[in-house]
C-alpha cells in the first residue's frame, strides 16, 4: 500500500527499477492523491526518453483524470526548455484539451521565463476628483497606477440618476467602463464590484415587472474586460431596513406568490489578469506593518446597517468601505471608485490614508464632494472652468 510520502521517497531512487515501479504505482493505485505523485516523480527522473514516451502514451487519454493532466503537462512545460520533443509534446496538449487551467499553467510558465521585471505600477501622489464620463476621465491616468478599484455601478433604471434605454445597452456601458479601470489598474490587483439583482418598475397592472440579475450578467462582463473572478463576499443587512416583499406571502399563504425579503447585496471581487502569484503584488510591501489587534472578518458575509443620505438615494456603509479597504489595499496606496456618488468612498479612504481617486459624472454629486472635503480634491473636469486643465491623455 502507497502513500504520497512513500511515493516522494521513491522518487528520490532515480534508478531504472524506481522507474518501473512509478508506472506501475501509476497504473494501478486507486487513490488519485497517489497516482498524481507518482506522475510528478516519474516527471523528476532522469531518463527523458522513457519520460517523454510515458507522457506520449497517457497524455491524451480521455481516461485520465484532468488533475493527473495537468501535472503530466507541468512536466512537459519544465522540459520542454532543455528538449524539443517536450516542446512539440507541450503544443499537442494545448490544442487537444483546449482547456482553461492548462493555458494559464503555460501562461505563467512563459512569463517566468521572461528576463523582464514586473513593470513598476505609476504612483499617483495626490487625491483626484475627475467630473465626467469615467470612460474618459480615466483615460487622464497613467496605466497601472491604480492599486484598488471599488465600486457600485448604477441600478438599472432603478433610481432617478440611472436611466438606460436598455438593459443592453446599460451593460454595454459598464463593459466600457471595466474596460477603462483596466488599464489604470496595477498589473494582478483588485476590483470589487458591489451590486445585486434589481426590479423595475411595472408600467402598468396589467404588465409584468423585470428582475435583472445584474451580478450574473456583471461577471460575464468583467470576465470579458480583462478580469477573473476570486470570491463573493454577502453585504448582510437588518431585515427591517429592506422592502417587505413577503407580505403579499403573509396574506395569502398561496403557493407562487412568495417573494422573500432580500437582505443581501454582493460584493464581487475580481483580480486583473496577470501571469504571476499574488505573491509578487505583496513583496512590494514587505516592510508594511501588520495590524495584529484588529479583528478579522472569517466568512464572506458582512452584516453591515445600510446608510442613508438626503443628497444621495444609494450610498455605501463608511463601515462596508473601511473594510474593503483594509483587506484590499495598503496604506499610501491610489484607490479607485470610478462611480463616487456622494463620494464616501474617497472619506474613508482618506481617514485610513489611501489616496483617493473618485469620478462622477453627475456634477451636482461632485460638487457635494468637493465642498464636502474642503479643497480636499485636485478638481478635472467640467464642474469649474476655472480649475479645469489640460493634461496628458494616456492610450
Amino acid at each position: 500500500m502507497y502513500t504520497v510520502e512513500k511515493v516522494k521517497a521513491l522518487a528520490k531512487i532515480r534508478t531504472p527499477e524506481s522507474f518501473g515501479t512509478l508506472l506501475e504505482i501509476f497504473r494501478s493505485d486507486e487513490n488519485i492523491d497517489v497516482r498524481r505523485e507518482a506522475v510528478s516523480s516519474i516527471g523528476r527522473h532522469n531518463d527523458s526518453t522513457r519520460i517523454y514516451d510515458f507522457l506520449r502514451e497517457e497524455a491524451f487519454s480521455r481516461d485520465n483524470p484532468m488533475e493527473l493532466i495537468y501535472q503530466m503537462f507541468r512536466t512537459c512545460l519544465y522540459r520542454s526548455k532543455d528538449d524539443e520533443r517536450f516542446s512539440r509534446l507541450r503544443d499537442e496538449m494545448i490544442t487537444f484539451w483546449d482547456n482553461e487551467i492548462i493555458s494559464k499553467m503555460n501562461e505563467y510558465y512563459n512569463f517566468r521565463q521572461q528576463k523582464e521585471k514586473q513593470r513598476p505600477a505609476n504612483k499617483i501622489t495626490s487625491p483626484l476628483l475627475l467630473i465626467g464620463d469615467n470612460t474618459e476621465t480615466l483615460k487622464t491616468l497613467p496605466s497601472n497606477s491604480i492599486q484598488l478599484i471599488f465600486t457600485s455601478p448604477p441600478y438599472y433604471n432603478a433610481r432617478e440618476y440611472s436611466d438606460y434605454s436598455s438593459y443592453a445597452v446599460y451593460l454595454s456601458k459598464m463593459a466600457g467602463t471595466f474596460y477603462a479601470c483596466n488599464r489604470v489598474l496595477e498589473d494582478g490587483r483588485f476590483i470589487i464590484v458591489n451590486v445585486s439583482p434589481v426590479i423595475t418598475r411595472r408600467p402598468g397592472r396589467e404588465f409584468e415587472s423585470i428582475r435583472y440579475p445584474i451580478h450574473y450578467d456583471l461577471h460575464r462582463v468583467l470576465t470579458q474586460t480583462g478580469y477573473y473572478f476570486v470570491d463573493e463576499i454577502l453585504w448582510v443587512k437588518p431585515e427591517p431596513s429592506v422592502p417587505d416583499r413577503v407580505s403579499g406571502y403573509r396574506q395569502t399563504r398561496k403557493p407562487l406568490s412568495y417573494k422573500p425579503n432580500c437582505i443581501t447585496e454582493s460584493l464581487m471581487v475580481y483580480r486583473k489578469e496577470c501571469a504571476f502569484l499574488l505573491d509578487r503584488n505583496m513583496k512590494a510591501y514587505d516592510d508594511y506593518d501588520r495590524h495584529d489587534d484588529e479583528p478579522i472578518d472569517t466568512t464572506n458575509c458582512w452584516h453591515i446597517a445600510p446608510k442613508y443620505d438626503k443628497n444621495h438615494p444609494a450610498v455605501f456603509p463608511e463601515e462596508l468601505c473601511r473594510k474593503v479597504l483594509r483587506y484590499y489595499s495598503f496604506e499610501g496606496d491610489a484607490v479607485l471608485d470610478p462611480f463616487a456618488g456622494s463620494g464616501t468612498f474617497g472619506r474613508a479612504a482618506r481617514k485610513m490614508g489611501r489616496i483617493p481617486v473618485l469620478c462622477e459624472i453627475n456634477e451636482d454629486y461632485a460638487n457635494i464632494i468637493e465642498s464636502e472635503s474642503g479643497g480636499y480634491y485636485d478638481v478635472r473636469g467640467r464642474s469649474s472652468k476655472k480649475r479645469s486643465q489640460q493634461i496628458t491623455i494616456w492610450e
